[in-house]
């Protein structure tokens, strides 16, 4: 399972880009890996959008979100998991 946090609404933007920048070096060999960090990628960027109101950091959560997407679609049609 994932080591990402569930809940980021305590965090400071500089910790937020701290655990940001760290899953970013974290390898990732399988596709179920690829879908929590886009997952994660995806929560993060909504709560900066969220908090600081920006059109960039909501766009980068969607098309995070439409990576995770596709990856689970391609779990679920049989790829590796």
């Amino acid at each position: 399972m994932s080591d990402y946090p569930t809940d980021l609404s305590g965090l400071s933007g500089s910790r937020l880009v701290r655990l940001f920048l760290e899953a970013v070096d974290t390898p990732r060999t399988t596709p179920a890996e690829w879908a929590e960090f886009f997952d994660f990628k995806a929560r993060v960027f909504a709560l900066i959008a969220e908090r600081d109101g920006n059109p960039d950091a909501a766009k980068a959560a969607e098309r995070a979100r439409t990576k995770r997407d596709r990856v689970l679609n391609e779990i679920a049609d049989g790829g590796e998991v």
